[in-house]
């Protein structure tokens, strides 16, 4: 059931109205008239929504569409749900935990912001909902964006990094702009297989993306885009792969296509694998995987031109990524969809930089387990940031 709107909620609503005027009242198809003016985090408009038995240490929830910026900066619509921890603020405001999900699709019904009972996505936000509880009872706001595309007017450049950034850095400032006393300016990010991999281009980029605020840390679980060019790869040379990956292919097309346009995957899969496509644009990756009993004979057309793909996934790949706050990595040994052996390889990788890293390994571990015991493992990764035990931390644990 949705409560009613406290008082913290109606400053909120009087703060939007009296600095965007009518905003609030704009329906979603107009909000592209009201973004050029705008700074990255202006609230667009904000609506109540229930807070339901996944979130019992929350007060309140809300969906935010905010200006953002895409790929190049130009600047877009996103959509986000916020966590109000119960209480009222701290002296210095909540701190603040973005959430970067995971892999959902590239349709807007695979938002998380609109999940509901039942939905393409409420099986996976189940799991993430125990991990965001966690960070409600420490005291953290949490804020959740759902990436550029999904929700929102435009397509979704699944895993680039640019957009990924933009939209969770631009989140943090929806909350500033939204009750700035209410919010600390420390923040963590904390992101799940697609997610992990925009977790790591916080890590990298998000302090200079945004001064003004204090980012503390970043923790990646289950991170993907390991020489994530190597996914096309394995499907050409196995060109009748698992139905969970040739499922999972089309994402990873259709991302490429929304990011860089001279990328047409119509003109690279086989007339059987483009039925699967066509799917992919209008439904969720656990419908795809529900719906594909039996891979299609080939994935690639003969003789296709796959240069300019491999090429555009190789600038995606998170060895281009080095962090510059402490980073935690949480991989599962049994993770069958994110290769444990390149998420070691990265943080070898950081760790030959000398950069502050921890690396969590969860024997027997699955994909989603990295998610779900993630509340251990960030208890510790703030002991660590508290004392200030980073500046030279590279550690492998278990």
């Amino acid at each position: 059931m949705i409560r009613k709107s406290n008082s913290f909620l109606k400053i909120l609503f009087s703060s939007i109205c009296l600095a965007s005027g009518s905003a609030m009242a704009a329906p979603i198809t107009d909000l592209g008239k009201q973004i050029v003016s705008e700074k990255p985090g202006s609230i667009l408009s904000l609506e109540q929504q229930a807070v339901t038995d996944l979130f019992p240490h929350a007060d309140q929830r809300l969906l935010v569409n905010y200006r953002s910026r895409g790929i190049q900066g130009e600047p877009i619509v996103a959509s986000a749900f916020i966590l109000l921890p119960k209480g009222t603020p701290p002296k210095n405001g909540w701190p603040i935990l973005a959430w970067a999900h995971g892999t959902t699709g590239v349709a807007d019904t695979c938002a998380p912001s609109g999940d509901y009972v039942g939905g393409p996505v409420h099986s996976y936000q189940e799991v993430a909902s125990k991990a965001l509880d966690g960070w409600l009872a420490r005291g953290y706001a949490v804020v959740a964006p759902d990436y550029q595309g999904l929700g929102t007017l435009g397509a979704h450049p699944y895993m680039n990094a640019k957009s990924q950034l933009h939209t969770v850095v631009d989140a943090v400032r929806a909350l500033h702009l939204l009750k700035p006393k209410s919010f600390n300016k420390q923040w963590l990010v904390m992101g799940h297989s697609q997610g992990g991999a925009a977790a790591i281009a916080v890590s990298a980029y998000g302090q200079k993306d945004a001064p003004e605020l204090d980012l503390k840390g970043a923790i990646a679980l289950a991170p993907g885009g390991y020489q994530y060019e190597g996914i096309a790869e394995y499907v050409k040379t196995n060109p009748n792969p698992e139905p969970s990956v040739a499922a999972f292919f089309p994402i990873v097309l259709l991302g490429a296509q929304a990011a860089e346009p001279s990328i047409v995957p119509e003109n690279l899969v086989s007339p059987e694998m483009n039925t699967v496509l066509t799917q992919a644009r209008s439904r969720c990756l656990s419908e795809l995987q529900s719906d594909l009993k039996k891979s299609p004979s080939s994935i690639f057309r003969p003789n296709a031109d796959l240069k300019p793909l491999l090429a555009y996934l190789k600038q995606q790949s998170i060895e281009n990524m080095v962090p510059t706050v402490p980073l935690m990595i949480v991989q599962g040994s049994k993770d069958h969809l994110v290769d444990p052996r390149g998420t070691s390889a990265y943080y070898q990788q950081l760790c030959k930089l000398k950069k502050p890293t921890i690396y969590q390994t969860i024997d027997g571990g699955d994909h989603r387990d990295a998610l779900r015991q993630s509340n251990t493992f960030a208890t510790h990764f703030l002991n660590v940031i508290e004392k200030n035990q980073t500046k030279s931390y590279c550690s492998n644990s278990k």
